[in-house]
């Protein structure tokens, strides 16, 4: 699998009288994804500020807000950053994070799973070869080890 740079985009919203609307997750203390210690936007609601903007999407790993890194943050760091943002708050975000970051988590799983069945497959068919050959020499020269 090839992996690809992560295209980071800012996005500018206006909190608005029904919030910017949307859920996050995530954090060094508490990880979205095993493989990703990152926020995450996991839900975004309707007639809110990020809804009708409609850049910021489910599944969007939140890099920054208002020039604060959330790469290392707890979640609670994350909400207060959210929590004390202003009217106006800019994110920047990697559109689509979560789908790239399961994907590159089940493929490197997949691998450590391919790997222990060669494992076991050699183990099995080693066992098989001195089996046949303890047979062969038994057989052959009718000594009993």
């Amino acid at each position: 699998m090839s992996k690809s740079k992560p295209q980071f985009v800012e996005i500018i919203l206006s909190r608005g009288p029904n919030g910017l609307g949307f859920n996050i997750r995530g954090g060094n203390d508490q990880p979205h994804l095993p493989n990703d210690k990152g926020i995450f936007v996991t839900k975004i609601r309707t007639n809110c500020s990020a809804a009708k903007d409609g850049r910021l999407q489910e599944g969007d790993k939140i890099i920054e807000i208002n020039g604060n890194s959330l790469l290392d943050a707890k979640h609670a760091t994350a909400v207060d950053y959210f929590i004390n943002a202003g009217e106006t708050v800019k994110l920047l975000v990697w559109h689509g994070a979560e789908k790239v970051l399961v994907e590159e988590y089940t493929e490197k799983t997949r691998q450590k799973g391919m790997s222990m069945f060669q494992k076991a497959l050699l183990v099995a068919g080693v066992a098989v070869v001195l089996g046949v050959a303890f047979y062969y020499y038994k057989k052959h020269y009718g000594v009993a080890l």
